[in-house]
């Protein structure tokens, strides 16, 4: 099951069990940004349905980063639709999965006895985050490329420290800022509630990643969409300050 919230015309986050995605409605058609873990394909299939969809006439697929549970349906997606997929140059190797940048059961088992990571874990390995059918001939997008070839204007916004290549994604003409993993708002492993950095363990670098708050506090935004949790309405700078105050989880 998902939530849809719609947060700006033609603009809607989807709230899966664990991780969201984004659908635009574009001139065009259909975009996604993120798709979920490969368990979420019909919730997927559900929320663009609900939406007046279908699978097929999805657009472009806009990737934030090549982790399991926001590429897990990119493959499904683009072999029905024909679709474009595009990602950060940087980003593309984890995607197609020539390289590997995401954490390991060495870096979680430390802290398997913190409260919701054996539960997040559990979930992640069922909802198929192990099982990914990497996408393949992803499009490089470089840093504040515009995008409104896909039918909407969308900026790409480098957010490196989760991964190397993450990707914002700004929607200026309505005021929204897709943030993936470098700003959350909730997560299981966290007890906290509202804007905050992922624990230590999930970012490629912790140092960049906290540095790359300060780069939100520059985005001019009304709403902020995370991957995991829900929508921020408020700024960028905002969520961004909050997320200082709040520090890490662990």
């Amino acid at each position: 099951m998902s939530d849809i919230d719609n947060v700006a015309t033609g603009v809607h986050l989807v709230r899966g069990p664990s991780v969201n995605w984004v659908v635009i409605e574009g001139s065009l058609g259909p975009i996604l940004i993120d798709t979920g873990y490969p368990g979420d394909r019909q919730a997927v299939v559900d929320a663009l349905r609900e939406l007046g969809y279908g699978v097929e006439e999805v657009r472009a697929i806009l990737l934030t980063h090549g982790h399991g549970d926001h590429i897990g349906n990119v493959t499904f997606v683009s072999r029905l639709s024909g679709c474009p997929i595009y990602a950060a140059r940087d980003e593309i190797p984890n995607i197609q999965r020539e390289v590997i940048e995401q954490v390991g059961l060495a870096d979680v088992q430390p802290h398997l006895d913190r409260p919701g990571v054996s539960e997040w874990l559990t979930h992640a390995v069922e909802a198929g985050g192990l099982e990914v059918e990497a996408p393949q001939g992803v499009i490089a997008v470089d840093g504040l490329d515009d995008l409104s070839v896909v039918g909407v204007s969308i900026e790409a916004v480098p957010l490196p420290g989760h991964t190397r290549g993450h990707l914002g994604f700004l929607l200026p003409e309505h005021g929204v800022l897709v943030t993936g993993d470098a700003l959350i708002t909730g997560h299981p492993t966290s007890e906290q509630a509202g804007p905050q950095l992922l624990p230590e363990m999930f970012h490629g670098d912790v140092n960049r990643a906290r540095a790359t708050l300060e780069l939100l506090e520059t985005i001019p935004a009304s709403v902020v969409l995370p991957g995991h949790g829900p929508a921020f309405h408020g700024s960028p700078a905002e969520a961004a300050r909050q997320a200082i105050e709040y520090g890490s989880a662990f």
